[in-house]
């Protein structure tokens, strides 16, 4: 188990689900337009993968399940992973491991 450098305070949280296609964060939980932290962007994110692998970059590059041409890094369920930087945090797309396995990930945003 990885211990996390939690630098920053947690300032919203969500569920990525039903992953069949490339999703990313959404972007009112990275850069919110209400409450505490409305003009500030994350500065970091906790993932955590619930169910079934993923596969995920943070270069704007889209990930491909391993089926495919399995473009992307290998985030297994059970692990946890942690992104520093807004453009990585930005350019962050995640997408099933396996075709329709039904990955869950949960995240929680840092300001």
């Amino acid at each position: 188990m990885r211990v996390f450098n939690i630098d920053g305070i947690a300032g919203g949280f969500e569920t990525l689900s039903s992953i069949t296609t490339a999703k990313g964060f959404t972007s009112a939980k990275i850069a919110p337009t209400t409450g505490s932290f409305t003009g500030k962007q994350a500065r970091a994110v906790i993932l955590s993968v619930e169910t079934a692998d993923i596969r995920f970059t943070i270069d704007g590059t889209t990930p491909t399940t391993t089926a495919t041409t399995a473009v992307g890094h290998l985030l297994t369920s059970g692990s946890s992973y942690e992104i520093t930087g807004e453009k990585n945090i930005a350019n962050f797309s995640c997408i099933n491991a396996v075709a329709s396995n039904g990955a869950v990930v949960k995240c929680t945003y840092l300001f």
